[in-house]
């Protein structure tokens, strides 16, 4: 069982670093208004690819995620032809997640090393969308 103690939308501690998924998976929750994406400590080295030119994150979800392997995607928006891109299941939620409508919405997202030690905060758009990969920037107007 992961255990997580929460202040607002800070992380205060958790056992999830502790366990075997916490080593080789990322999870991924919310609490108070704000996204949190927990990198297992083998991610710790592609935080750089994660964060260099991100502008924002795309944070993509399908209607029925618990009929399919493939239920998230987080995708580091850089502009680029080959931004970083995470895809997990919803196993990989730790509580209850935004439900995502067709019209993007703005949240905040922080990312989470082993301590927990908070490394950013970034700007993220969760939307829903009909299948996964979607691996689609947002369209701003």
């Amino acid at each position: 069982m992961i255990n997580i103690v929460n202040n607002g939308p800070e992380l205060v501690s958790t056992n999830y670093w502790d366990t075997k998924f916490g080593s080789s998976h990322f999870a991924f929750g919310a609490n108070a208004g704000t996204m949190r994406l927990l990198l297992s400590t083998n991610l710790e080295g592609d935080i750089y690819g994660m964060l260099e030119g991100c502008d924002y994150v795309v944070v993509s979800t399908i209607p029925d995620p618990a009929e399919r392997n493939l239920s998230i995607e987080f995708l580091f928006e850089d502009h680029s032809n080959s931004p970083f891109v995470l895809h997990s299941c919803a196993g990989a939620a730790l509580g209850l997640f935004p439900k995502a409508d067709p019209t993007p919405v703005e949240r905040p997202l922080t990312l989470w090393v082993k301590g927990p030690r908070k490394v950013a905060t970034l700007r993220a758009f969760i939307r829903r969308v009909p299948r996964l990969p979607w691996l689609k920037p947002l369209r701003f107007r």
